[in-house]
């Protein structure tokens, strides 16, 4: 069943503890890349923060930034882990959407959304990212995709996720003939790769942590643990595998 945009928070409730602790985070040649476009100074609106592995990367270049993020269990696991930089004051938490982020208008030069814009509706985003951003500001979307790497491992657990999954697990990124619709005043594309190690706990982490797969306590979980466990161990070395992802990231603007 599809859930309606304001529903998609709901959609990882019990899921923060799994998604900070095994999601992959982000290559560093992509923060070095930002530091080297200046963008960091301008102030930054991270959207969709999540537990706030961006929102790390991005404080880690020198930003200062305000993190929206609407579920409240993410949102706590963000504040908890980047405490120092709260108090600081270089990062601020708010509760809010896309759509509705509550920041002051004109307050960022930079709009960032790192593993989120697909549950964007950029119908209300874009002039929600409008009122936010002041003259000449950008946007950035970022998205981590496993697809994209042909490797043995990979392949063996899309097998799995094809098998398990009830809901499109190709939605966890927009589609290139809709970032227009998000970008519309044209963008440019950056790719960057990196490996992600997990061990045999922390892929089935992994795979509890989207929203397309089972969660612990669901009747299906089970069967996808047996065949996640299944995979590791025909592809482990050294108590190990690694998942290899292909990071892209989009820099457009909105006029």
């Amino acid at each position: 069943m599809t859930l309606p945009p304001t529903d998609h928070p709901a959609r990882f409730l019990g899921r923060a503890d799994a998604y900070a602790a095994a999601r992959p985070g982000y290559p560093a040649a992509l923060g070095a890349w930002l530091e080297e476009t200046g963008l960091l100074s301008a102030g930054v609106a991270d959207i969709g923060a999540g537990t706030g592995r961006f929102t790390a990367l991005l404080l880690a270049g020198g930003a200062r930034v305000a993190a929206v993020e609407p579920n409240p269990e993410m949102r706590a696991h963000l504040e908890a882990s980047l405490d120092g930089a709260v108090r600081a004051g270089q990062l601020s938490v708010h509760a809010g959407t896309s759509e509705a982020t509550g920041l002051p208008g004109g307050s960022a030069g930079l709009i960032t959304a790192a593993q989120a814009a697909h549950w964007f509706d950029p119908a209300r985003t874009v002039p929600e990212f409008r009122r936010v951003l002041r003259p000449g500001g950008l946007v950035l979307l970022v998205w981590n995709d496993w697809r994209a790497a042909e490797t043995p491992f990979s392949r063996a657990y899309g097998e799995v996720v094809r098998a398990h999954t009830g809901d499109d697990p190709l939605r966890v990124r927009v589609l290139e003939d809709e970032l227009p619709q998000h970008l519309p005043g044209g963008f440019e594309r950056h790719i960057f790769t990196h490996d992600h190690p997990l061990t045999r706990e922390g892929l089935r982490a992994l795979a509890t942590s989207v929203s397309y797969l089972p969660n612990q306590g669901d009747p299906a979980y089970p069967a996808i643990a047996r065949a996640l466990d299944a995979a590791f161990a025909a592809h482990e070395r050294d108590g190990q595998v690694a998942l290899a992802y292909q990071t892209q990231a989009f820099l457009g603007r909105l006029d």
